[in-house]
């Protein structure tokens, strides 16, 4: 309205200046002002259909905390008029940083698409989509305005970005609870006239008292608890079926920083899961979801982790139709679940608690108190802890 006013005051003094100063000369300027707001609103009308904006990824895949840079494409068909202002509000999805300032005010005045680097940042592991919030069109002469943004037809930017394999050493208490879960073969648990003589000369298991380094695989737990003190097995013959995991990530807000972290936290801490267990010499089935598609990875060595490590950049939340539809798991072991439930997602965490009769693992920040009867969890340093 200032501007319009402003403008209207400019050809009010070209009639004052026609009238009693010089009459050409008022009647040049009244027509130089009519020309520039025809050509103007011309141009602003134009480009409200022929201006395309759109954000494009440089990488598919980036680790935490690295520096990178999108691309905004703007492009014209008006050429070889330049089209009108337009002013451009970019979004990220809540881990990825947009570094400066989000608005950028643009014309186009080639045919060529114009680029505008746009720096950024990664924050959290999980695919991160850039946007264009808002676009709005500005005339020449700053009178009119529209929001235009309904319009676009382009897709977001994708980046994925990899979780860490955090190492945090072998923490005993959730390895015994996870080696204790895991199904054994009855015949090879207890003594069995299968294995060699002892130095008794009876048949069995030889043990002897566990040093701290033995792999866990190797423990016999129910001799344990009958003598109160590990023991470990000193012959070759033992079988452990895999321990199987599920990692749930429900519908949540990708634009709020506190669950994009907690979905950080239980993806990273899965991950240190698995790490220590491979090192102990255990095999995991780990299943998780991507895409409405249902994945299940074997974790029997560290390089099979990286290649879970990729797989999850790519992760998203589930939606409320796919995130129990990974099928039946084995009947032979409960399934610990590392779930990024929050203690304000009441529906979500009920349906989770029913569906899945096992062992459940949430962040400390999610605010979830034991829930059920097996509850862990996990801080920020990957510090495990069992409620009581």
């Amino acid at each position: 309205m200032k501007n319009a006013m402003g403008y209207l005051a400019c050809g009010l003094i070209s009639v004052f200046v026609a009238y009693y100063i010089n009459a050409s000369g008022g009647v040049l300027l009244l027509e130089l002002l009519t020309l520039g707001f025809l050509l103007s609103a011309l141009i602003y009308l134009l480009s409200q259909r022929r201006l395309k904006v759109y954000v494009r990824s440089v990488v598919a895949v980036a680790a935490k905390n690295d520096k990178l840079e999108a691309e905004l494409v703007l492009s014209s068909s008006i050429f070889p008029l330049p089209t009108a202002m337009a002013e451009i509000t970019l979004q990220t999805t809540d881990n990825l940083r947009l570094i400066g300032e989000p608005k950028i005010r643009a014309l186009v005045m080639s045919k060529e698409p114009m680029v505008v680097k746009v720096p950024i940042e990664t924050v959290y592991c999980g695919v991160g989509a850039i946007t264009v919030k808002s676009l709005v069109i500005h005339d020449y002469l700053g009178i009119a305005d529209k929001d235009i943004t309904a319009s676009l037809t382009g897709e977001p930017a994708f980046i994925k970005v990899l979780p860490n394999i955090p190492e945090t050493g072998g923490q005993q208490e959730i390895l015994r609870a996870t080696a204790e879960n895991s199904a054994y073969d009855e015949d090879n648990e207890s003594e069995t006239n299968e294995t060699s003589l002892t130095p008794t000369g009876f048949p069995g298991f030889e043990h002897r008292d566990y040093i701290p380094g033995d792999s866990l695989k190797r423990i016999n737990w129910k001799l344990s608890s009958k003598k109160d003190e590990l023991m470990v097995r000193l012959d070759e013959k033992v079988s452990a079926s895999s321990q199987i995991f599920v990692l749930d990530i429900p519908q949540g807000n990708l634009f709020n920083g506190v669950y994009m972290k907690n979905i950080d936290n239980i993806v990273e801490a899965s991950l240190a899961m698995l790490d220590m267990l491979v090192r102990q010499g255990y095999e995991s089935e780990f299943n998780y979801c991507i895409g409405g598609e249902w994945r299940r990875a074997e974790i029997m060595q560290y390089t099979d982790i990286l290649l879970l490590q990729e797989d999850l950049a790519g992760i998203r939340v589930t939606e409320d139709k796919d995130r129990f539809t990974f099928g039946e798991l084995s009947a032979k072991t409960m399934p610990i679940c590392f779930s990024a439930c929050t203690a304000d997602m009441q529906a979500q965490l009920q349906i989770l608690v029913e569906r899945l009769k096992g062992s459940f693992v949430f962040t400390k920040s999610s605010g979830i108190e034991k829930v059920a009867e097996n509850v862990w969890h996990v801080d920020n340093n990957m510090e495990f802890e069992r409620l009581g």
